[in-house]
């Protein structure tokens, strides 16, 4: 544990007092799986690190304020399930996406690195147990000048789920824009419901909900209804099919007036609408555009007598032409013109809105590239498994002992068998394990017919459609 001073809880009562989460939006939208208690622990270290921090300290978390703070109090386990949840977060480990100079990288950090606890404690309210931030947290948490979420923590306070947190954090980042759009499989993933796991030394991915039906109604149904419950903001959504599977899920996200809704809000999975939702928001959101030349009620006068589109489109022309330097003596007259017309063309849009169709379009290649990238991995981890389960059937057959196996795989120069390490634990190295398959599968190629037909074909597809795109 770090020896740096420990950051402990002030005397006087901080019920009332407002405590910020902070974190950095390639943070926000980091992979990992938490449970509720793990959460919770999380969530409170969140409000301990302060805006002038420049590094993090040890943080001594009072379990008696967790339990008052998350309303725990008629939970009998919530200390045991506290002091476990912080222990189990010692294993997580947090996967960051950024951007790098050398292309997009994937960061994997553990996020804390050690948790003391008194022992045998008396009464509750001294029970505490003291963790730091792992250090590759900082560039997420310290000192940060822009792209980062803040929120008030009452407003998760009250939520029962972990993906319900999630997905808060990923609306509230977008609040101020009013939607968000993910593809299915990468707001799964950055929640947590598809997951990577070890069983027995193998990585393998779980998807908790592959069934959109179930993935709706545990998750985002949920979601929606503890946000509109408990938090400053609510929101619909709208799936987005390809073909007859949901690829993309559209969030439309408002304010939330009221955070002590005592009934069940309607679910809704339809558009609620945009900014031209009422005629006087939609006159201050155009004259806001305008209002250096012209006043709100000559807005207000375009809206009752022309169509929206049009009056856009009238401001946008103008816009566009004074952005290229076009001198124009009257702009209040020019913009006034321009909105009269029915039909402007502007080359100006009509190149932006191209330029914003070609990155569309590479961005969905991107993302179709990525899924296919990870279908060919999971394509790659079923073959190995397949291949593991043939030749456990040859030893069982025995048809040939394993330790003469070894022996040819340790004379292929690529297999870097490690002599200080037992046959066994060789077998668990990854390049050993692959030298070891080859040498059975040029053993016993009979057996292995059938699988290659099986996974060759798809692998080879997959690679051919994958190069181009």
């Amino acid at each position: 544990m770090a020896k740096h001073s420990i950051i402990k809880r002030k005397k006087k009562d901080e019920r009332n007092v407002i405590k910020l989460v902070r974190k950095s939006n390639d943070l926000v939208e980091a992979r990992y799986k938490f449970d509720i208690w793990e959460t919770r622990i999380f969530t409170k270290m969140l409000t301990m690190v302060k805006m002038k921090d420049e590094d993090f300290c040890s943080y001594r978390i009072y379990l008696s304020d967790l339990v008052r703070d998350f309303g725990l109090e008629s939970n009998k386990d919530a200390y045991d399930r506290l002091r476990a949840g912080g222990f189990k977060l010692m294993r997580k480990i947090i996967k960051v996406i950024k951007n790098t100079d050398e292309g997009m990288m994937e960061l994997s950090t553990p996020i804390i690195i050690g948790l003391e606890n008194p022992v045998d404690t008396e009464p509750d309210d001294a029970k505490f147990i003291n963790v730091s931030f792992h250090p590759d947290m900082k560039p997420y948490l310290l000192s940060l000048k822009s792209q980062f979420t803040t929120y008030d923590v009452r407003n998760i306070l009250k939520l029962p789920s972990s993906y319900s947190i999630r997905i808060y954090e990923l609306l509230k980042q977008y609040q101020k824009i009013g939607k968000r759009k993910f593809q299915l499989k990468e707001l799964k993933e950055i929640i947590g419901v598809i997951e990577e796991i070890d069983i027995n030394g193998k990585k393998s991915i779980k998807d908790n909900y592959p069934l959109y039906g179930n993935f709706r109604q545990r998750v985002l149904l949920k979601a929606q209804r503890d946000l509109s419950k408990n938090t400053d903001i609510q929101f619909v959504f709208e799936p987005i099919k390809k073909g007859r599977r949901v690829a993309e899920i559209q969030f439309y996200i408002s304010s939330n007036t009221s955070t002590t809704i005592v009934e069940e809000p309607t679910v809704q999975e339809i558009p609620f609408p945009g900014p031209s939702g009422s005629n006087e928001e939609l006159v201050s959101e155009l004259h806001g555009m305008v209002e250096e030349w012209v006043s709100k009620g000559l807005v207000r006068k375009w809206v009752a007598t022309h169509p929206e589109k049009q009056i856009r489109t009238g401001i946008k022309y103008t816009l566009n032409q004074l952005s290229i330097g076009k001198k124009i003596e009257n702009i209040a007259g020019y913009l006034q013109t321009m909105i009269k017309e029915e039909n402007v063309v502007d080359p100006i849009a009509i190149k932006k809105e191209k330029a914003k169709k070609n990155k569309a379009s590479k961005r969905q290649n991107l993302d179709q590239k990525k899924e296919l990238e990870a279908s060919l991995k999971m394509l790659y981890l079923d073959l190995t498994a397949t291949e593991t389960k043939i030749i456990e059937q040859i030893f069982e057959k025995k048809l040939i002992e394993k330790s003469e196996v070894i022996a040819r795989a340790k004379l292929s120069r690529f297999s870097q068998y490690d002599e200080s390490l037992t046959e066994e634990e060789n077998l668990k190295q990854p390049i050993f394990a692959a030298s070891f398959h080859n040498a059975m599968k040029k053993l016993f190629p009979e057996h292995f017919t059938e699988m290659n037909k099986k996974f060759n074909t798809k692998i080879e597809h997959l690679k051919s459609t994958i190069s181009k795109l």
